[in-house]
């Protein structure tokens, strides 16, 4: 609930300074009186925004998972309105971002306009469908918090800050201006890289699946990897630019450096990895690499578009690992624990299954929503071949 409050609040900033601004640039035509009602009306257009931001965080809570028969623990609620209160909050930040930021965007066609409805289009419809899949798995909502944390601190940051063209120089200038937005800025890194660090066991724990035969120690070396990247995240707006460079790039370094060993070495340690995690690993590493070339050899974008880009993939890479490897909550995998992996059934050794059992045809409900759950015994004839995948060691 902290975590919604204090992005509802980032949101209201970055909505009230920027009316404030607008309001106050186009003021030519109203009189000198006018200003204290005009700031009055920006105030209250802050505050519906952040109310309504803080309803769109609950809603997309409250949608994320459904209770026995298939239906929503909230009975006004649903994944479709969670998935669209949740692409509503990023496309809003996303929209905020760039208008604060307009002029960096305005050797594009079209100016902020059009990157606005670009960013803000594209991110919406991503995060929703991703909301709509994943709303059943508390780890991804948690984490979708923490990367919308970093995403809104960055937002109330870059409307505050007075540094100027801070986006030509480096992201971390946003830490640097020693008022309200450094603040901001380096709070939201503290924030959220020691709660990613904090979620590094909960975040790596579905490699453990002995489907996907991870090799021994794999998913404790992610666990480190992770937490690092988190730490070092943390480290960045502890020890902003300007108070210390050597240790700020040497934070910054490690997290960069620690991403990269994670999606390079996460395939190799885990033998069979969801292809789509493995899709966005290379994926990841071809796009860092790729803007870093674009940035150092080439020139053609400044270090803040690397950190930026860096930043991102971070998290799509986290998000992806969760979403492909975590199963949704009532999932009959879920029953197994990643802690038990690797071991096999004593001869004997009776085990609850929970299987599908199908219900009679309703039109218009989808097929996921016709089945209903029970529990069957399942007894163990004996025991397996050394070496027999666990699916054909439990099977009878």
């Amino acid at each position: 609930m902290t975590a919604m409050l204090v992005i509802a609040v980032a949101v209201a900033v970055a909505v009230a300074n920027l009316l404030v601004h607008t309001v106050h640039e186009a003021h030519h035509t109203v009189g000198d009186a006018a200003h204290p009602l005009v700031d009055v009306l920006c105030v209250v257009v802050a505050v519906a925004s952040a109310l309504l931001s803080l309803t769109a965080l609950t809603l997309a809570s409250i949608g994320g998972g459904r209770g026995a028969g298939g239906r929503c623990r909230v009975s006004w609620a649903s994944p479709e309105l969670g998935a669209l209160a949740n692409a509503a909050v990023w496309a809003s930040i996303a929209a905020l971002a760039v208008a604060s930021s307009a002029d960096a965007f305005a050797p594009l066609p079209g100016g902020h306009v059009t990157a606005c409805a670009v960013f803000a289009g594209g991110l919406g419809a991503l995060t929703g469908s991703v909301h709509r899949r994943a709303h059943g798995q508390p780890v991804y909502r948690s984490f979708n918090l923490v990367a919308m944390l970093l995403a809104a601190g960055s937002l109330a940051s870059m409307s505050l800050t007075d540094t100027g063209e801070w986006w030509a120089s480096n992201f971390s200038t946003l830490g640097t201006s020693d008022d309200v937005a450094a603040v901001w800025f380096n709070a939201a890194l503290v924030l959220s890289g020691g709660a990613m660090a904090a979620m590094s066991r909960p975040l790596a724990r579905g490699l453990a699946r002995p489907e996907y035969r991870p090799r021994r120690g794999a998913t404790v070396v992610v666990r480190i990897l992770i937490a690092t990247i988190g730490l070092a995240l943390a480290g960045v707006g502890l020890v902003p630019i300007d108070a210390d460079e050597v240790i700020h790039n040497v934070f910054a370094s490690t997290a960069g450096a620690s991403f990269f060993a994670l999606a390079a070495g996460t395939p190799r340690l885990v033998r069979r990895m969801p292809r789509a995690l493995v899709a966005t690993s290379i994926a990841s590493l071809s796009a860092e690499v790729l803007t870093w070339v674009v940035y150092d050899r080439l020139g053609w974008a400044s270090l803040t578009v690397f950190e930026m880009v860096a930043f991102a993939l971070v998290f799509v890479w986290l998000i992806t690992l969760v979403l492909t490897t975590h199963p949704e909550r009532g999932d009959p995998a879920a029953v197994a624990s990643p802690a038990g992996a690797g071991r096999t059934a004593s001869p004997g050794a009776a085990a609850a299954r929970v299987i599908p059992a199908p219900v009679g045809p309703r039109p218009g409900v989808p097929l996921a929503e016709r089945m209903r759950t029970g529990a069957i015994a399942a007894i163990a004839l004996g025991d397996p071949a050394r070496g027999m995948p666990t699916r054909l060691a439990r099977s009878t």
